[in-house]
This record gives structure tokens, C-alpha cells and sequence, in this order.
């Protein structure tokens, strides 16, 4: 007994060790100095206000009271928010079915030892910049582009795409600069699926399909659930596709509109009023922070009932 007492307690030494806080401690630092602090600064600006074209600290809702004053109406900031969900949820779907049918390819379809070297090359996009990624598309899309010179090369000049400058433009760039994320997060999940009750479901009559959706697709709600909340969130902030590819004020079904982000811009670029500007982006984190909640309790149920 004595002995198994012991071993215990030297099982539990390294979680109860103080080096842990040690090898935390430069963690926490990045964290604060690089992310919470930055942040707190942008919340503490919006409550400033400004004075002869200058920014004065203080500690007054007017700038957030003068932005939902006209939310909905002259600033069309709300118009823009909603412009900015319906994008974001959309290319969350179309992004995390995607990259889920990517990441079932790797998974199931190549030999194990290529799946390594494959995921890598579905991963490739990320080394390249960003932009560099949206110029090409507006290569591509550009109404004398590259698929409709190749339209007009084939003898189909009367079949034009023309979506350069819309918001499905910008769900494109968008698509493309979040895939190869997803596909991890999405091939981690699947990868943990235990394969012995896949086989167990075929050798008891499920076909193929019914093993997926039987098996498959329930095991991996939880990889589903992060990455579609993780493209509804970096969808949300991001505004160099909206304006590269949406041309500021992409067409949808909603209408021409602008995303929210891509207002930010505009506002921060065009108006003197810094303390205004950081009100508008606290609005748009809190969405995103309320966007975030909701999607951690959708992935804890998804992890729960396949637990």
C-alpha cells in the first residue's frame, strides 16, 4: 500500500510542479502584451471623444450613442452588420463542406503514408500572402479575366462570368484563405474517429453512405461545429477581401452593400474620428465574442452527444 501511495504521489508531482506556471508564464505574456492589452486600448479610445480635430480621453458614450442613433438609417453601419453575417454564415457553410469533403479525401481515399505529403499540398495556399492570393483572383474573375478569356478562346464569348465586384467575390477569397485551416481542423476530427466501428457498421449491412451518416458525420460534429464557428469569425473581420474582391460595396441579395469591416476601413481612412472608429470595431468584436459563445456551446453539445 505503501508503495502505491508513493508511486501516485509521484504521478502527481509534475501536474502540481510550479514549472508549469514557468513554462506558462511566456505564454501569458505574449497573450497579454501582443492581444489583451492592444485590445483593451481600442475599447478604452472608444469612449474618447474628440475636440477641435483632436482626441481627448475621457469617459462618454456619445460616440456609441451617435452610431445607433442612425444604425439602420444614414450610417447604414446595422445594414452593413447584417451584410457582414449573411456573408459570414454563408461562406462558413459553403467553406466547412469544402473542406470537409477535402479532409474525408485525405482521410479515406489515399494510402496512409500519403496522407501526410497530401495534406500538405491541401495546406500549400497558407505559405503564399494573403493578398497576393486576392490579386489573382481578380485576375481570374475580372470581366477580361481569365476564365472568360478562355470562354472567348473556346468560341463561348456569349458566356461571361460577371461576379468580380460582388460578394461572391468575396465569399471566393475568403473560401480560399480559410480552406486550408478548416481542412486541418476538419482531418484532426476525423482522424480520431475510431476505424473499428466504421468496419463494425459495414460487416453488420451499412452501406457505405449509411456508415458515413451513421458514423462518420455524428463523430465529427464536433470538428464541424470549430471550424464553422472559426470561418464565421475570421469572416467577420475580415475586410481586404470585401474590398478587393466586393469592390467595397459588393452586390448580394440583400443589396449593394458594404461588409462591416470594410465600413470600418472606409470610416478609419476617411474621418479624423479615431475615438468613433473604435466604437465601431467594439460593435463589431462584441458580435464576434456573441458568435464565438455560440459556437463553443454548439461544438460542447456536439461533443457531448458523441461522447
Amino acid at each position: 500500500m505503501t508503495d502505491m501511495a508513493s508511486s501516485q504521489k509521484r504521478l502527481k508531482t509534475p501536474n502540481d510542479s510550479p514549472l508549469k506556471i514557468l513554462f506558462l508564464a511566456p505564454l501569458g505574456l505574449w497573450l497579454a502584451v501582443l492581444f489583451l492589452l492592444p485590445l483593451a486600448f481600442l475599447l478604452w479610445i472608444g469612449f474618447w471623444r474628440v475636440e477641435n480635430f483632436q482626441a481627448i480621453p475621457d469617459f462618454s458614450l456619445r460616440n456609441y450613442t451617435e452610431i445607433f442613433a442612425s444604425f439602420f438609417s444614414k450610417s447604414r453601419y446595422g445594414l452593413a452588420l447584417v451584410q457582414s453575417l449573411w456573408v459570414a454564415f454563408t461562406t462558413a457553410v459553403f467553406a466547412t463542406v469544402l473542406s470537409y469533403l477535402v479532409a474525408l479525401s485525405i482521410a479515406f481515399a489515399v494510402p496512409a503514408r500519403w496522407q501526410r505529403l497530401a495534406l500538405l499540398f491541401a495546406i500549400a495556399p497558407f505559405w503564399s500572402s494573403y493578398v497576393l492570393r486576392l490579386y489573382s483572383w481578380q485576375t481570374i474573375l475580372s470581366r477580361n479575366g481569365v476564365i472568360n478569356s478562355i470562354f472567348k478562346q473556346v468560341g463561348l464569348s456569349d458566356y461571361r462570368i460577371d461576379i468580380i465586384y460582388t460578394q461572391i467575390a468575396t465569399r471566393i477569397g475568403l473560401i480560399h484563405y480559410l480552406a486550408p485551416i478548416l481542412i486541418v481542423i476538419l482531418y484532426v476530427s476525423i482522424l480520431a474517429i475510431d476505424r473499428v466501428l466504421i468496419e463494425a457498421a459495414r460487416e453488420l449491412g451499412c452501406t457505405r453512405w449509411q456508415a458515413f451518416t451513421r458514423v462518420i458525420l455524428p463523430l465529427s460534429r464536433f470538428g464541424l461545429m470549430t471550424a464553422a464557428s472559426f470561418a464565421v469569425i475570421v469572416s467577420l473581420g475580415d475586410a481586404l477581401s470585401g474590398n478587393l474582391l466586393g469592390g467595397g460595396a459588393g452586390t448580394s441579395i440583400i443589396g449593394k452593400l458594404p461588409t462591416y469591416a470594410s465600413m470600418i476601413m472606409s470610416d478609419y481612412s476617411s474621418s479624423t474620428n479615431l475615438p468613433r472608429t473604435s466604437a465601431l470595431a467594439t460593435v463589431l468584436i462584441a458580435v464576434m465574442v456573441l458568435a464565438l459563445a455560440l459556437g463553443f456551446v454548439a461544438a460542447d453539445r456536439a461533443r457531448r452527444r458523441t461522447s
